[in-house]
């Protein structure tokens, strides 16, 4: 999405540069095509319009540029004997390793966000799974919801924000693995 938006912004100032360029350069060539853009009654609104807009989303751009972003591939952890970088891999395999301990869980798909602030950095965890049994389902869940809590509060030193369960259907995904 970075990627589009720089595109259509590039592209909209190389057209508003290039029509002024237009506009303004002296070449004696140029002057009967200057002359008669000018002489249409939708140019000048156009241009100005256009011009507008380019301002508005270079201003935007220049305010989404400099917005703080708490959302971190990883952390620095400080301490008094020394820093710690925690990875966000690392906390995914915790939460596998804690997941793997039940057996009525399949497939699960875990998705960690890791926000990082002056004060207090937390973790915010999404699990996607399947479950085997069609009973105690809450309990279960309940279980889990805990142990991830607790494994990854225990292995970051971090506290955990949110820890969602998402239950999947396997007949809704029609998904089958053989």
């Amino acid at each position: 999405m970075k990627r589009f938006v720089s595109l259509i912004f590039g592209l909209l100032i190389f057209v508003v540069t290039a029509t002024l360029l237009f506009l303004y350069a002296e070449v004696p060539s140029w002057e009967k095509y200057q002359q008669e853009l000018t002489s249409y009654s939708w140019f000048d609104t156009a241009l100005y319009s256009t011009a507008g807009i380019l301002l508005v989303i270079a201003l935007f751009m220049i305010i989404f540029a400099f917005l703080p972003s708490h959302r971190k591939r990883g952390l620095y952890l400080k301490y008094n004997d020394g820093e710690i970088y925690l990875n966000k891999r690392s906390i995914e395999k915790n939460i596998q390793h804690t997941v793997a301990k039940y057996n009525d869980i399949r497939q699960p798909t875990i998705n960690v966000k890791l926000y990082q602030k002056k004060k207090a950095s937390y973790i915010d965890i999404v699990v996607d799974l399947f479950v085997a049994q069609s009973h105690n389902v809450q309990t279960l869940l309940e279980t889990l919801r805990e142990d991830i809590k607790e494994s990854t509060e225990d292995f970051s030193e971090l506290p955990v924000r949110e820890v969602k369960l998402n239950v999947l259907d396997q007949k809704l995904l029609n998904k089958r693995v053989l």
